[in-house]
């Protein structure tokens, strides 16, 4: 879903992404402010590492093909989701230091797969451009009202 019409000659270098560790303190902090708004995402089905990422990208200007992401949540979503799963319904039989530490492994696999949906997004040719590309992933997850709607850019 990119629009190259809207898009400019100026093509993205890779250093001018996030590096991981950037991306994940960035995250950490937009995702802390509204962690429940982002947590709807997860509702819809979809995915909260995607969407900050779309978000990220639509506030520098990067338009980018949510088709060019998925590979990316394919593999690393095999792993995530069957872990939060099993950590979701171990809980009431855990005690807090287990379950601490379950929590603290998917946040790690957390982590893993922003550093994959990174990863993929330097191997694709990005230029600047008018960017929509968290209103076109909850758009996709049937959010045409909610509560990120105003950080669409």
């Amino acid at each position: 879903m990119r629009d190259t019409a809207t898009m400019t000659d100026e093509r993205i270098a890779s250093h001018e992404l996030p590096s991981p560790v950037e991306f994940w303190h960035w995250s950490g902090k937009h995702y802390g402010q509204r962690s429940q708004d982002w947590l709807e995402v997860q509702t819809l089905g979809g995915n909260v590492n995607l969407a900050l990422l779309l978000h990220r990208l639509d506030q520098d200007g990067i338009p980018v093909s949510l088709l060019d992401l998925k590979p990316a949540l394919t593999h690393t979503e095999a792993v995530l989701v069957p872990w939060r799963a099993l950590r979701a319904s171990a809980k009431s039989r855990l005690d807090e230091a287990e379950y601490q530490s379950m929590l603290a492994h998917e946040l790690e696999l957390e982590r893993l797969q922003q550093g994959v949906l990174l990863q993929t997004l330097r191997a694709l040719p990005l230029r600047r451009g008018e960017s929509h590309n968290l209103l076109n992933y909850l758009s996709l997850l049937g959010a045409q009202q909610g509560p990120l709607r105003d950080l669409i850019c």
